[in-house]
Protein backbone atom coordinates (compact mmCIF):
# COMPACT_ATOMS: atom_id res chain seq x y z
CA UNK A 1 0.00 0.00 0.00
CA UNK A 2 2.84 2.36 0.87
CA UNK A 3 4.48 1.76 -2.52
CA UNK A 4 1.20 2.56 -4.26
CA UNK A 5 0.88 5.73 -2.21
CA UNK A 6 4.41 6.76 -3.09
CA UNK A 7 3.73 6.15 -6.79
CA UNK A 8 0.63 8.37 -6.64
CA UNK A 9 2.61 10.95 -4.69
CA UNK A 10 5.34 11.05 -7.35
CA UNK A 11 2.63 11.45 -9.99
CA UNK A 12 1.13 14.34 -8.02
CA UNK A 13 4.49 16.05 -7.60
CA UNK A 14 5.19 15.58 -11.32
CA UNK A 15 1.87 17.19 -12.30
CA UNK A 16 2.36 19.96 -9.73
CA UNK A 17 5.84 20.86 -11.01
CA UNK A 18 4.56 20.64 -14.59
CA UNK A 19 1.61 22.97 -14.07
CA UNK A 20 3.51 25.55 -11.99
CA UNK A 21 6.24 25.57 -14.64
CA UNK A 22 3.86 25.71 -17.59
CA UNK A 23 1.97 28.61 -16.00
CA UNK A 24 4.52 31.09 -17.35
CA UNK A 25 4.73 29.52 -20.81
CA UNK A 26 0.99 29.22 -21.48
CA UNK A 27 0.68 33.02 -21.42
CA UNK A 28 3.07 33.53 -24.35
CA UNK A 29 0.72 32.57 -27.22
CA UNK A 30 -2.33 34.28 -25.69
CA UNK A 31 -0.71 37.62 -24.80
CA UNK A 32 -2.24 39.47 -27.79
CA UNK A 33 -5.72 38.24 -26.85
CA UNK A 34 -5.21 39.16 -23.19
CA UNK A 35 -4.03 42.64 -24.24
CA UNK A 36 -7.10 43.16 -26.44
CA UNK A 37 -9.41 41.93 -23.70
CA UNK A 38 -8.01 44.44 -21.20
CA UNK A 39 -7.50 47.17 -23.82
CA UNK A 40 -3.84 47.26 -22.80
CA UNK A 41 -0.48 46.97 -24.52
CA UNK A 42 1.39 43.70 -24.96
CA UNK A 43 4.13 45.03 -22.66
CA UNK A 44 1.69 45.77 -19.82
CA UNK A 45 -0.04 42.41 -20.22
CA UNK A 46 3.32 40.62 -20.19
CA UNK A 47 3.88 41.90 -16.65
CA UNK A 48 1.61 39.02 -15.67
CA UNK A 49 4.60 36.74 -16.33
CA UNK A 50 7.02 39.06 -14.53
CA UNK A 51 4.81 39.37 -11.44
CA UNK A 52 4.45 35.59 -11.18
CA UNK A 53 8.24 35.15 -11.42
CA UNK A 54 9.00 37.90 -8.89
CA UNK A 55 6.65 36.57 -6.23
CA UNK A 56 7.91 33.05 -6.85
CA UNK A 57 11.53 34.13 -6.43
CA UNK A 58 10.94 36.39 -3.41
CA UNK A 59 8.37 34.17 -1.72
CA UNK A 60 10.44 30.98 -1.87
CA UNK A 61 13.08 31.93 0.74
CA UNK A 62 10.48 33.63 2.94
CA UNK A 63 8.37 30.46 3.09
CA UNK A 64 11.35 28.09 3.12
CA UNK A 65 11.73 27.72 6.92
CA UNK A 66 8.08 26.69 7.24
CA UNK A 67 8.89 23.37 5.58
CA UNK A 68 11.61 22.75 8.17
CA UNK A 69 9.20 23.29 11.07
CA UNK A 70 5.85 21.99 9.83
CA UNK A 71 4.48 19.02 7.92
CA UNK A 72 5.71 19.20 4.32
CA UNK A 73 2.66 17.38 2.97
CA UNK A 74 0.42 20.02 4.55
CA UNK A 75 2.51 22.82 3.03
CA UNK A 76 2.40 21.12 -0.38
CA UNK A 77 -1.39 20.99 -0.20
CA UNK A 78 -1.68 24.62 0.97
CA UNK A 79 0.75 25.79 -1.73
CA UNK A 80 -0.99 23.96 -4.57
CA UNK A 81 -4.40 25.17 -3.32
CA UNK A 82 -3.23 28.80 -3.32
CA UNK A 83 -1.84 28.30 -6.82
CA UNK A 84 -5.15 26.73 -7.89
CA UNK A 85 -7.12 29.72 -6.59
CA UNK A 86 -4.79 32.17 -8.36
CA UNK A 87 -4.97 30.33 -11.69
CA UNK A 88 -8.73 29.90 -11.49
CA UNK A 89 -9.30 33.58 -10.69
CA UNK A 90 -7.01 34.64 -13.56
CA UNK A 91 -9.60 33.12 -15.86
CA UNK A 92 -12.27 35.36 -14.32
CA UNK A 93 -10.21 38.57 -14.55
CA UNK A 94 -12.08 41.58 -15.95
CA UNK A 95 -9.35 44.19 -15.55
CA UNK A 96 -5.58 44.22 -15.85
CA UNK A 97 -5.23 45.07 -12.14
CA UNK A 98 -7.31 42.01 -11.22
CA UNK A 99 -5.12 39.92 -13.50
CA UNK A 100 -1.99 41.20 -11.74
CA UNK A 101 -3.46 40.43 -8.31
CA UNK A 102 -4.42 36.89 -9.28
CA UNK A 103 -1.01 36.29 -10.85
CA UNK A 104 0.49 37.39 -7.54
CA UNK A 105 -1.62 34.80 -5.71
CA UNK A 106 -0.51 32.08 -8.15
CA UNK A 107 3.14 33.08 -7.70
CA UNK A 108 2.85 32.92 -3.91
CA UNK A 109 1.29 29.46 -4.13
CA UNK A 110 4.05 28.22 -6.42
CA UNK A 111 6.73 29.67 -4.12
CA UNK A 112 5.35 27.63 -1.22
CA UNK A 113 4.80 24.48 -3.28
CA UNK A 114 7.89 23.98 -5.47
CA UNK A 115 10.73 24.19 -2.88
CA UNK A 116 8.80 21.80 -0.63
CA UNK A 117 8.52 19.35 -3.53
CA UNK A 118 12.30 18.92 -3.59
CA UNK A 119 12.50 18.90 0.21
CA UNK A 120 9.72 16.29 0.39
CA UNK A 121 11.57 14.04 -2.06
CA UNK A 122 14.78 14.40 -0.06
CA UNK A 123 12.97 13.47 3.15
CA UNK A 124 11.09 10.46 1.78
CA UNK A 125 13.60 8.83 -0.56
CA UNK A 126 17.23 7.83 -0.15
CA UNK A 127 20.20 6.86 -2.29
CA UNK A 128 19.47 5.61 -5.80
CA UNK A 129 15.71 5.89 -5.28
CA UNK A 130 16.07 9.59 -4.46
CA UNK A 131 18.05 10.15 -7.66
CA UNK A 132 15.41 8.41 -9.78
CA UNK A 133 12.46 10.21 -8.17
CA UNK A 134 14.20 13.57 -8.43
CA UNK A 135 14.76 12.97 -12.14
CA UNK A 136 11.16 11.90 -12.78
CA UNK A 137 9.65 14.89 -10.97
CA UNK A 138 12.11 17.36 -12.53
CA UNK A 139 11.11 16.06 -15.95
CA UNK A 140 7.74 17.69 -15.28
CA UNK A 141 9.45 21.07 -15.52
CA UNK A 142 11.17 20.01 -18.75
CA UNK A 143 7.84 18.92 -20.20
CA UNK A 144 6.33 22.29 -19.31
CA UNK A 145 9.07 23.97 -21.37
CA UNK A 146 8.32 21.68 -24.32
CA UNK A 147 4.53 21.88 -24.43
CA UNK A 148 3.67 24.97 -22.35
CA UNK A 149 3.27 27.24 -25.37
CA UNK A 150 1.27 24.80 -27.56
CA UNK A 151 -0.82 23.86 -24.51
CA UNK A 152 -1.77 27.50 -23.96
CA UNK A 153 -2.68 27.84 -27.63
CA UNK A 154 -4.80 24.67 -27.61
CA UNK A 155 -6.70 25.59 -24.45
CA UNK A 156 -7.35 29.12 -25.71
CA UNK A 157 -8.64 27.81 -29.05
CA UNK A 158 -11.28 25.76 -27.23
CA UNK A 159 -12.95 29.03 -26.26
CA UNK A 160 -10.80 32.08 -25.43
CA UNK A 161 -7.77 33.03 -23.33
CA UNK A 162 -9.71 32.44 -20.10
CA UNK A 163 -9.82 28.72 -20.92
CA UNK A 164 -6.01 28.50 -20.69
CA UNK A 165 -6.14 29.40 -16.99
CA UNK A 166 -9.17 27.26 -16.27
CA UNK A 167 -7.40 24.33 -17.92
CA UNK A 168 -4.37 25.05 -15.74
CA UNK A 169 -6.64 25.02 -12.68
CA UNK A 170 -8.05 21.61 -13.66
CA UNK A 171 -4.54 20.15 -14.01
CA UNK A 172 -3.71 21.64 -10.62
CA UNK A 173 -6.65 19.79 -9.07
CA UNK A 174 -5.36 16.55 -10.57
CA UNK A 175 -2.00 17.18 -8.91
CA UNK A 176 -3.73 17.93 -5.60
CA UNK A 177 -5.74 14.70 -5.68
CA UNK A 178 -2.57 12.64 -6.12
CA UNK A 179 -0.67 14.58 -3.45
CA UNK A 180 -3.40 13.76 -0.94
CA UNK A 181 -2.08 10.18 -1.10
CA UNK A 182 1.36 11.33 0.07
CA UNK A 183 2.64 9.62 3.24
CA UNK A 184 2.64 11.64 6.43
CA UNK A 185 5.86 13.54 6.96
CA UNK A 186 8.02 13.21 10.04
CA UNK A 187 9.25 16.59 11.22
CA UNK A 188 12.95 16.73 12.02
CA UNK A 189 12.96 20.14 13.72
CA UNK A 190 10.70 21.06 16.59
CA UNK A 191 8.49 24.11 16.27
CA UNK A 192 10.58 25.79 18.96
CA UNK A 193 13.35 26.36 16.40
CA UNK A 194 13.21 30.02 15.45
CA UNK A 195 12.38 31.20 11.97
CA UNK A 196 15.79 32.85 11.55
CA UNK A 197 17.60 29.75 12.85
CA UNK A 198 16.74 27.93 9.62
CA UNK A 199 18.55 30.59 7.59
CA UNK A 200 21.51 30.50 9.98
CA UNK A 201 21.79 26.71 9.78
CA UNK A 202 21.79 26.80 5.99
CA UNK A 203 24.42 29.50 5.57
CA UNK A 204 26.72 28.09 8.25
CA UNK A 205 26.62 24.54 6.87
CA UNK A 206 29.63 23.41 4.82
CA UNK A 207 28.90 23.17 1.08
CA UNK A 208 25.51 24.94 1.30
CA UNK A 209 26.53 28.34 -0.07
CA UNK A 210 28.98 26.88 -2.65
CA UNK A 211 26.21 24.55 -3.89
CA UNK A 212 23.86 27.51 -4.30
CA UNK A 213 26.60 29.35 -6.20
CA UNK A 214 26.81 26.39 -8.59
CA UNK A 215 23.11 26.86 -9.32
CA UNK A 216 23.62 30.60 -9.84
CA UNK A 217 26.64 30.19 -12.16
CA UNK A 218 25.00 27.34 -14.06
CA UNK A 219 21.76 29.25 -14.63
CA UNK A 220 23.54 32.44 -15.67
CA UNK A 221 25.24 30.37 -18.35
CA UNK A 222 22.20 28.39 -19.42
CA UNK A 223 19.64 31.20 -19.51
CA UNK A 224 22.13 33.50 -21.18
CA UNK A 225 22.23 31.16 -24.17
CA UNK A 226 18.60 29.99 -23.99
CA UNK A 227 17.15 33.51 -23.92
CA UNK A 228 18.81 34.65 -27.15
CA UNK A 229 19.01 31.44 -29.15
CA UNK A 230 15.50 31.97 -30.54
CA UNK A 231 16.33 35.51 -31.65
CA UNK A 232 19.53 34.29 -33.29
CA UNK A 233 17.71 31.51 -35.17
CA UNK A 234 15.00 33.88 -36.41
CA UNK A 235 17.47 36.52 -37.55
CA UNK A 236 20.14 34.22 -39.00
CA UNK A 237 17.94 31.61 -40.68
CA UNK A 238 14.83 33.77 -41.32
CA UNK A 239 12.60 31.44 -39.31
CA UNK A 240 9.17 32.67 -38.25
CA UNK A 241 7.94 32.35 -34.66
CA UNK A 242 6.17 29.03 -35.30
CA UNK A 243 9.22 27.41 -36.89
CA UNK A 244 11.43 28.62 -34.04
CA UNK A 245 8.90 27.21 -31.59
CA UNK A 246 9.31 23.74 -33.11
CA UNK A 247 13.05 23.95 -32.48
CA UNK A 248 12.44 24.64 -28.79
CA UNK A 249 9.86 21.87 -28.55
CA UNK A 250 12.65 19.54 -29.69
CA UNK A 251 14.79 20.95 -26.88
CA UNK A 252 12.05 20.55 -24.28
CA UNK A 253 11.22 16.96 -25.21
CA UNK A 254 14.91 15.99 -25.22
CA UNK A 255 15.36 17.66 -21.83
CA UNK A 256 12.28 15.81 -20.54
CA UNK A 257 13.77 12.44 -21.56
CA UNK A 258 17.14 13.32 -20.00
CA UNK A 259 15.58 14.47 -16.72
CA UNK A 260 13.28 11.45 -16.55
CA UNK A 261 16.19 9.04 -16.84
CA UNK A 262 18.71 11.33 -15.14
CA UNK A 263 18.46 9.40 -11.88
CA UNK A 264 19.66 6.19 -13.53
CA UNK A 265 22.62 7.98 -15.09
CA UNK A 266 23.42 9.60 -11.75
CA UNK A 267 23.40 6.23 -10.02
CA UNK A 268 26.20 5.15 -12.37
CA UNK A 269 28.33 8.30 -12.36
CA UNK A 270 27.67 9.80 -8.93
CA UNK A 271 26.25 13.28 -8.37
CA UNK A 272 29.41 15.42 -8.45
CA UNK A 273 30.88 13.59 -11.44
CA UNK A 274 27.58 13.97 -13.29
CA UNK A 275 27.53 17.72 -12.54
CA UNK A 276 31.10 18.08 -13.79
CA UNK A 277 30.72 15.96 -16.91
CA UNK A 278 27.47 17.55 -18.04
CA UNK A 279 28.76 21.07 -17.43
CA UNK A 280 31.77 20.22 -19.62
CA UNK A 281 29.53 18.71 -22.31
CA UNK A 282 27.30 21.80 -22.16
CA UNK A 283 30.29 24.08 -22.75
CA UNK A 284 31.40 21.98 -25.73
CA UNK A 285 27.90 22.05 -27.28
CA UNK A 286 27.49 25.80 -26.67
CA UNK A 287 30.84 26.58 -28.27
CA UNK A 288 29.71 24.33 -31.11
CA UNK A 289 26.96 26.89 -31.84
CA UNK A 290 29.69 29.32 -32.89
CA UNK A 291 31.24 26.81 -35.29
CA UNK A 292 27.83 25.79 -36.71
CA UNK A 293 26.50 29.34 -36.90
CA UNK A 294 25.37 28.98 -40.54
CA UNK A 295 24.13 25.39 -40.33
CA UNK A 296 20.62 25.10 -38.92
CA UNK A 297 20.77 21.31 -38.64
CA UNK A 298 24.03 21.60 -36.78
CA UNK A 299 22.38 24.08 -34.40
CA UNK A 300 19.38 21.77 -33.85
CA UNK A 301 21.57 18.71 -33.19
CA UNK A 302 23.73 20.68 -30.74
CA UNK A 303 20.61 22.05 -29.03
CA UNK A 304 19.26 18.53 -28.52
CA UNK A 305 22.63 17.39 -27.14
CA UNK A 306 22.64 20.44 -24.85
CA UNK A 307 19.16 19.48 -23.67
CA UNK A 308 20.42 16.05 -22.60
CA UNK A 309 23.46 17.52 -20.83
CA UNK A 310 21.29 20.05 -19.02
CA UNK A 311 18.70 17.44 -18.08
CA UNK A 312 21.29 15.09 -16.60
CA UNK A 313 23.33 17.89 -15.00
CA UNK A 314 20.57 19.90 -13.31
CA UNK A 315 18.92 16.73 -11.97
CA UNK A 316 22.26 15.77 -10.40
CA UNK A 317 22.72 19.26 -8.99
CA UNK A 318 19.29 19.27 -7.33
CA UNK A 319 19.85 15.77 -5.96
CA UNK A 320 23.15 16.91 -4.47
CA UNK A 321 21.81 20.12 -2.93
CA UNK A 322 18.74 18.53 -1.33
CA UNK A 323 20.99 16.50 1.00
CA UNK A 324 23.49 19.20 1.96
CA UNK A 325 21.44 20.36 4.98
CA UNK A 326 19.01 17.51 5.81
CA UNK A 327 17.48 19.34 8.78
CA UNK A 328 16.71 22.45 6.70
CA UNK A 329 15.90 21.05 3.26
CA UNK A 330 12.96 23.37 2.63
CA UNK A 331 14.93 26.51 3.43
CA UNK A 332 17.88 25.41 1.30
CA UNK A 333 15.74 24.39 -1.68
CA UNK A 334 13.77 27.63 -1.46
CA UNK A 335 17.03 29.55 -1.83
CA UNK A 336 17.99 27.23 -4.67
CA UNK A 337 14.78 28.20 -6.49
CA UNK A 338 15.52 31.89 -5.92
CA UNK A 339 19.10 31.51 -7.14
CA UNK A 340 17.72 29.87 -10.28
CA UNK A 341 15.54 32.92 -10.98
CA UNK A 342 18.43 35.22 -10.07
CA UNK A 343 20.57 33.36 -12.60
CA UNK A 344 17.83 33.80 -15.19
CA UNK A 345 17.69 37.54 -14.47
CA UNK A 346 21.47 38.06 -14.57
CA UNK A 347 22.01 35.75 -17.55
CA UNK A 348 19.33 37.37 -19.69
CA UNK A 349 20.32 40.89 -18.57
CA UNK A 350 24.05 40.57 -19.22
CA UNK A 351 23.35 38.43 -22.28
CA UNK A 352 21.29 41.24 -23.79
CA UNK A 353 24.15 43.70 -23.45
CA UNK A 354 26.64 41.22 -24.90
CA UNK A 355 24.29 40.23 -27.75
CA UNK A 356 23.91 43.86 -28.83
CA UNK A 357 27.67 44.46 -28.70
CA UNK A 358 29.26 41.17 -29.75
CA UNK A 359 26.45 39.10 -31.25
CA UNK A 360 25.46 35.53 -30.47
CA UNK A 361 29.07 34.32 -30.37
CA UNK A 362 29.70 36.66 -27.44
CA UNK A 363 26.69 35.22 -25.61
CA UNK A 364 28.03 31.70 -26.19
CA UNK A 365 31.35 32.68 -24.61
CA UNK A 366 29.56 34.27 -21.64
CA UNK A 367 27.42 31.15 -21.13
CA UNK A 368 30.48 28.92 -21.32
CA UNK A 369 32.21 31.06 -18.70
CA UNK A 370 29.24 30.72 -16.34
CA UNK A 371 29.27 26.93 -16.68
CA UNK A 372 33.06 26.89 -16.26
CA UNK A 373 32.69 28.66 -12.90
CA UNK A 374 30.10 26.03 -11.95
CA UNK A 375 32.71 23.33 -12.63
CA UNK A 376 35.30 25.12 -10.50
CA UNK A 377 32.91 25.48 -7.56
CA UNK A 378 31.78 21.85 -7.87
CA UNK A 379 35.37 20.69 -7.50
CA UNK A 380 35.78 22.80 -4.37
CA UNK A 381 32.93 20.94 -2.65
CA UNK A 382 34.01 18.56 0.07
CA UNK A 383 32.67 15.01 -0.04
CA UNK A 384 29.69 13.46 -1.82
CA UNK A 385 26.15 13.37 -0.49
CA UNK A 386 24.44 10.01 -0.59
Amino acid sequence: MLEKKKFLTILGLFFGVFVTGADSFIISPILPEIARSFNASIALSAYGVTIYAIFFAVGSPLFGPLGDRYNKKTLLIIGILIFFVGSLLCGFSHTLIEFYIYRTIAGIGASLFVPNVWAFIGSNFNGKKLNQVMGIVMSGLSLSIAIGVPLGTLLAQLSNWHMAFWGSAVLTLVALLFILFAPKQNIINSKSVSYLASFKNVFLTKNAVPALMITLSWMIGFYGIYTFLGTYIQNNFKFNVAMTGYVFIAYGLSNFIASFFGGKVMNITGKKRSINLNAIFSIVFILGFIISKNNIWGIIILLILLAFAQGFGVTSLNSYIVNVVPSNRSTLMSFNSSFLYLGLTIGSGIGGIIYDSFGFAGVCLMASLGLFFAIIITNLLKGETQ
